[in-house]
């Protein structure tokens, strides 16, 4: 996630920062999602701030940086069991992951919701997967999941996946995981969650390393 923050001088408080010039700042950038951060008085003008937030690319994925992760991930961990894992109770809405087009993933997605009374979809996002790359990359830029894990950080609400087996075997999606600090949950995959990263993480750079 790129922030990037531009600064817009006016000479009176009360005067509003054109609509067309944020606009074509946040084109430019290529931004989701814009708001003002600060004003500050400085002599007689007033300094307007804006956020500015983009998704980047994650890093490519060395064999050098596998061994780091690896190196780095804690030797004592238990895993924890869905009866286990904090109440989803507490929430009352969600942000979705996933492709829920298809008839089993909506009877997935209703009966989750329904053992979960509380839970509404405030947002939903899916990162589809790019035909044209090499079949030797990665085939998903993770853009919308980006965008997902900061709406559900900035709202302190927790992501739910309709799955992760197209994710599961890339490190950079566990990076961004990591990353967010945000709960989340895997309808199909119960053992997915935060309490449980790091050992899926290690049996996942097990694998390739």
């Amino acid at each position: 996630m790129k922030k990037t923050v531009l600064e817009y001088t006016t000479d009176t408080y009360q005067v509003d920062i054109p609509r067309h010039i944020l606009q074509e700042n946040k084109i430019r950038l290529n931004s989701f999602f814009l708001e003002q951060e600060s004003v500050q008085k400085k002599g007689t003008q007033f300094i307007f701030r804006f956020a500015f937030y983009s998704v980047e690319n994650p890093r490519k994925v060395t064999k050098q940086h596998l061994l780091k992760e690896y190196a780095g991930l804690p030797l004592e961990r238990r895993s924890v069991q869905p009866e286990q894992m904090p109440d989803m109770r507490q929430y009352s809405d969600i942000i979705l992951y996933g492709d829920e087009t298809s008839p089993e993933a909506r009877k997935l997605l209703a009966e989750y919701l329904q053992r979960h009374a509380s839970l509404k979809v405030r947002l939903s996002f899916f990162d589809k997967k790019d035909d044209s790359t090499s079949k030797n990359e990665r085939a998903i830029a993770y853009g919308e999941l980006q965008k997902a894990l900061f709406f559900c950080k900035r709202k302190r609400i927790p992501l739910l996946f309709v799955s992760v087996k197209e994710m599961i075997n890339d490190i950079r999606f566990f990076n961004l995981l990591e990353e967010s600090h945000v709960d989340f949950r895997c309808i199909d995959f119960p053992w997915f969650c935060r309490e449980n990263l790091d050992l899926i993480k290690a049996m996942v750079l097990y694998v390739q390393l």
